[in-house]
């Protein structure tokens, strides 16, 4: 569904991102990991074009997302950043503005009515009118998700989206994004430091080191080796309870 080929980006001559490419199927969900730096967050915004890549190409449904327009690309790949919103937008219109690639002149019934199903699933329809600044963090980010869905994506952008959240909610808005991406057959790639999250929410990792791919791998591959390779420390993967975690030693 998804191929990126040899993505390169620089800020002047720096390279950022450099030779990056993956492939990812429908109802997956992959785990860009590295350290601080590593180019995750850069490589997110190149896929959509928030910034225009180099070299290479991101092929969508065997069409090339690099050469359409914000408008169009917005429609198929919706994408959260680590800083969102924080006006004084009611839930409902916040949610609302994800239809926007869709709305030629004027919101029609039609998308109100996804706007109503997609709070409704996410449990938010009764925050529809609350103001979106008098929310807590973990709840800022369902509405996040949700403005994304909106927008009836093939493919979600999630940068960081559990930084700055408690245990708790870390662990609702990762279920949560899972979930929408195995029900609606999405494909969703994710930034992430976490990764005890990392390994209970993602199929695939792409672990990246001085800005080009170390390993694009499924996590029942990954060793205790690589995650040295890429963080620079000793840990152990264990298992507790069914569940790989990472355990740092030292």
């Amino acid at each position: 569904m998804l191929s990126v080929n040899n993505i390169q980006f620089s800020y002047n001559s720096h390279h950022v991102v450099n030779d990056i490419g993956f492939k990812l199927d429908k109802g997956l969900v992959l785990g860009v990991l590295g350290v601080n730096g590593a180019g995750k967050s850069t490589l997110l915004k190149c896929l959509n074009k928030v910034l225009v890549p180099h070299k290479g190409s991101v092929m969508l449904n065997n069409e090339e997302v690099l050469t359409m327009k914000g408008s169009e690309i917005a429609k198929h790949i919706a994408y959260m950043p680590q800083k969102y919103f924080e006006e004084s937008l009611t839930v409902f219109d916040a949610v609302l503005l994800g239809r926007k690639p869709h709305i030629k002149w004027a919101a029609s019934d039609k998308d109100f009515q996804i706007v109503e199903r997609i709070l409704k699933k996410m449990n938010l329809d009764s925050f529809a009118l609350r103001a979106v600044n008098s929310l807590s963090g973990g709840e800022m980010q369902k509405v996040v998700i949700a403005r994304a869905l909106a927008q009836e994506p093939q493919v979600l952008l999630l940068d960081e989206p559990t930084s700055n959240l408690d245990l708790k909610n870390q662990f609702e808005v990762m279920s949560m994004v899972r979930k929408i991406v195995k029900e609606q057959n999405l494909s969703a790639i994710v930034s992430i430091h976490d990764l005890n999250l990392a390994f209970r929410f993602a199929d695939f990792f792409l672990m990246m080191k001085h800005h080009k791919v170390y390993k694009f791998i499924h996590k029942d591959e990954v060793t205790s080796e690589m995650i040295k390779e890429v963080y620079g420390i000793d840990a152990l993967i264990a298992d507790v309870s069914g569940h790989k975690v990472v355990v740092p030693i030292g």
